[in-house]
């Protein structure tokens, strides 16, 4: 008996059933050999080797690609096969191991000159090989690590030798190498033609290629009856693989065919895309064929940006310039609301057979608006669909490491940023990116740390040939002026503040030829005088409720906007109380039940609660009695996507750009009439008692200033006071601005390093240490991102991801806990709560990654429900999800 090496295997049935490691081997393969012919793709590992890619190059990269999992040979992968250690043969004595580090580590033993690798090596092409330079062998590295980070050497010459008993040869590893030899030989002629070229040495073009065998082994794994199920009896791999390659390619939406159809496909109409009788002209720009690789759109909120994007993407994709898009948001609440709006785009854009539009947030996935049901072995089971051939275009979906292979997704940064980072299968959403448009909205709320690991992911992408538009309405100038530093020989010197007030807003900038350019554009040519003022009520949520219900009780629809989630829930018990003294009926309700906005809520009730703030205080709100307006209250959940349209805004200091944000949401649309009192857009702006924020240099409150743990570096909702007490000092400095053509001046002066350092020096020695910390936190974290940072220009082969990317993940929200209820209990407003999100900082410390929630019980004064997670407990009601304080012993 001699055994043959299996690639896959299947233990499902009462009996397991494998597939040949060369079959598998061909079919991973013949999915590169297609992702090569996309234009796409070809076109970014021509950008990355800094020269056209010709078929010998592609065939050569296909064989390497072929070996990816040379290492399943040897003998103690192979004897896995058994699980039952009586079953395996007698004489198989190679322990059970792996084959990643295994494969790397024959090819370096032979590297250091070691005499045992020659014979399992022999049968391969090695003179060949080392004819296409030495770049073949970095990229076989990255083939064999196509698990998703760079494996180091292990295993030796135990697990490669043959294995035999009483004279008879069962499994001899050297005999599987050679057949893998020859199959490349016979397969890809092309790859062995005499007298061409080396192969690319540039490290960039390693990392993409690392990424593109990820996508074809783990394409080339999927076993559904369209994609690669286990080879027939009769079946020649060789043959059928091919054709298997471009139907999943095309299934799946990486294809996405030549300019000509697309073309065909979809409509070239702005009016029509988008329902409106013409474009802004801010939007038509969108499509100008001379913007750079990177743009940045800053104009204000409310003015179509997200269309702008849309539209651009649209113009780039019927061109053959990209083939995907990637909506990244700064939370899962704006990426929620926006999904919804790229859904319709993508319905009126395209004639028929749109792609396929998947929302991409873990544990809230969808494509086409439906969601899926997991099954085990990796499968999934959509819930508007049986397992057949139609789910196969919804892959992408399916686990987030797959969301960037998706034809259009919308999903947070922190996605697009995990493709930047040294974590597990950063190189596959790197590859997928490059093919893609990455709209990255509200660039401005990114802190130091995310800040420049968005600039190193867009160095990345636009060193691969991608494109990307950032948009903000509040966009600083040294922000801007980095993002446009982005493939320059040189950095651009960042504009003094007295220049950075003086340029033009709305503008579109972008990089030509002659350096950075910024061009004035019009937005929404509408203009609001905003009448604001500072009141020192931050500390009294009653007072703050008196000025809400005032309002209320004049007509008035009031939107309150909290820093932090206790300090809403303060706010809304005072307006309880008050409102239930005057009888009055103000409170912002859902099916029946006082509530307010944030993010704490589940994935059931979230929808509900953005669709009954923008119905009840929306662009299409409905009229209210004369004497029973409406209060609205939550936290920066409702800055951001949500189309509000309040008559009066009380909130929170905040920095400037956020709080240009917020007054978005005041006076948004045009009215015919608005409440008596409330013609003009009106803010209070809440501070510390005396506006005196020097108590909050040493203890954060209300989100404002440091918290200071020992041990630990500075951290805070907003931390840099500084830029606190510039935006205040703003609002006090005259009643009135005119928004948006005031924008310019107040972000500026509000956020560039002049004006905060005036602020320090003016304010005292407390001041200017702070300020010193602040800086010194944000070039800390700027250093800790770099460290982080996955090193595209650095050979692939001197990459070392950590053991341990725990911290790494924890600065992107990775370490969050989704808790899963299997009996869905009802939560406040009657809807069953199968899943909530917590906080990393809200679960307990040391807390196994296994642990399910228990002692459901329901609360038994509300709708609502308690329940433990390790030794905490939580309350999930109308205030959204709680911690709870432990009871003393």
């Amino acid at each position: 008996m001699q055994v043959f090496p299996w690639g896959k295997l299947d233990r499902t049935g009462p009996i397991t059933r494998h597939h040949s490691l060369l079959d598998h081997m061909t079919d991973v393969a013949s999915v590169m050999a297609e992702l090569l012919r996309i234009p796409a793709i070809d076109r970014s590992l021509a950008r990355s080797a800094g020269r056209p890619l010709h078929d010998v190059d592609k065939a050569r990269l296909t064989v390497l690609a072929y070996l990816h999992d040379i290492g399943k040979a040897n003998a103690g992968f192979q004897g896995r096969f058994w699980t039952d250690a009586q079953e395996k043969p007698k004489g198989w004595l190679a322990p059970a191991t792996g084959h990643g580090p295994q494969g790397w580590g024959l090819i370096e033993d032979a590297r250091q000159g070691m005499h045992w690798p020659q014979r399992i090596l022999e049968g391969l092409p090695l003179e060949a090989f080392n004819s296409w330079g030495e770049a073949w062998l970095p990229l076989l590295h990255a083939s064999i690590s196509h698990h998703g980070r760079p494996v180091q050497p292990e295993g030796g010459a135990s697990l490669w030798k043959p294995v035999e008993h009483a004279g008879q040869l069962l499994y001899d590893p050297a005999h599987a190498v050679a057949a893998m030899g020859e199959a490349i030989q016979q397969q890809f002629p092309r790859a062995f033609a005499a007298g061409a070229g080396e192969l690319p040495e540039t490290a960039a073009f390693a990392h993409l290629f690392t990424g593109l065998v990820q996508l074809a082994d783990w394409l080339g794994s999927d076993t559904r009856p369209g994609f690669f199920p286990f080879s027939q009896p009769d079946e020649v791999r060789a043959g059928t693989a091919p054709a298997r390659a471009r139907h999943a390619l095309q299934a799946i939406g990486v294809w996405q065919g030549d300019v000509q159809l697309r073309t065909h496909a979809t409509h070239d109409g702005f009016a029509h895309v988008f329902g409106v009788p013409a474009p802004r002209p801010m939007q038509a720009a969108m499509a100008d064929d001379h913007l750079g690789p990177v743009v940045v759109l800053e104009a204000e909120t409310g003015s179509g940006k997200t269309e702008a994007a849309l539209w651009r993407f649209l113009h780039l994709w019927r061109a053959g310039q990209v083939d995907a898009l990637y909506f990244a948001l700064p939370t899962r609440v704006a990426a929620t609301q926006l999904y919804e709006r790229v859904l319709q785009f993508v319905r009126r854009a395209w004639k028929d057979q749109p792609p396929v539009a998947v929302r991409a947030l873990p544990g809230y996935a969808a494509a086409d608006n439906q969601g899926y049901q997991p099954l085990p072995g990796f499968q999934v089971l959509w819930h508007d669909l049986p397992q057949d051939e139609d789910a196969e275009r919804r892959w992408a979906a399916e686990t987030p490491k797959r969301y960037l292979a998706a034809p259009i997704a919308v999903g947070t940064v922190d996605q697009a940023l995990l493709a930047s980072l040294q974590l597990k299968h950063a190189h596959l959403r790197q590859a997928l990116l490059a093919r893609s448009l990455l709209v990255v909205d509200e660039v401005h709320a990114s802190d130091a740390y995310m800040g420049r690991l968005t600039e190193h992911l867009l160095q990345a992408h636009v060193a691969c040939g991608g494109q990307a538009l950032l948009l903000s309405a509040t966009l600083g100038a040294v922000a801007r002026t980095r993002y446009l530093s982005i493939g320059a020989r040189r950095p651009e010197t960042p504009p003094s503040l007295a220049q950075a007030q003086a340029l033009d807003y709305p503008a579109i900038s972008h990089r030509s030829a002659q350096g950075a350019q910024l061009m004035a554009v019009q937005g929404n040519p509408q203009q609001k005088t905003v009448h604001w003022q500072t009141l020192d009520a931050i500390d009294e949520p009653e007072r703050i409720a008196s000025l809400a219900v005032e309002a209320a009780s004049q007509g008035a629809c009031v939107l309150v906007v909290r820093n932090t989630v206790p300090a809403a829930v303060a706010t809304l018990q005072a307006v309880e109380t008050l409102a239930a003294a005057q009888g009055l009926d103000c409170l912002f309700k859902v099916a029946g039940v006082s509530t307010l906005h944030h993010s704490r809520f589940s994935r059931q009730d979230r929808p509900l609660l953005d669709a009954q703030v923008q119905a009840q205080i929306g662009k299409q709100r409905p009229d209210r009695p004369v004497n029973a307006g409406l209060v609205v209250i939550g936290t920066q959940t409702l800055e951001q996507s949500l189309d509000i349209d309040a008559d009066l805004l009380i909130t929170d200091l905040c920095p400037m750009d956020v709080l240009l944000q917020r007054l978005g949401r005041l006076h948004r649309h045009t009215r015919g009439s608005r409440p008596q009192g409330f013609a003009q857009a009106r803010a209070w702006v809440l501070t510390p008692p005396g506006h005196d924020l020097s108590a909050l240099l040493q203890r954060q409150r209300h989100g404002l200033g440091p918290i200071r743990m020992r041990g630990q570096p500075l951290a805070g909702v907003y931390l840099d006071l500084r830029g606190l007490e510039a935006t205040r000092r703003l609002i006090d400095a005259a009643p009135t601005r005119c928004i948006p053509a005031d924008n310019r001046a107040l972000v500026e002066q509000a956020t560039h390093g002049e004006a905060l350092d005036a602020v320090a020096q003016e304010l005292g020695q407390d001041w200017v240490r702070f300020g010193q910390e602040c800086d010194g936190l944000r070039n800390a974290s700027a250093t800790m991102a770099k460290l982080h940072a996955l090193a595209f220009d650095q050979e692939f082969g001197e990459q070392f991801f950590p053991d341990n990317a725990q911290g790494i993940g924890t600065r992107l929200g990775a370490a969050d806990r989704l808790v899963v209820f299997d009996d869905a209990p009802a939560g406040p407003f009657g809807q069953p709560v199968q899943q909530l999100a917590l906080r990393h900082h809200l679960l307990p410390h040391g807390l196994a990654d296994d642990v399910q929630p228990s002692q459901v019980q329901a609360l038994a004064d509300q709708p609502g429900f308690t329940f433990m997670l390790g030794s905490q407990c939580y309350r999930y009601g109308r205030f959204g999800v709680e911690r709870l304080a432990q009871e003393k012993q």
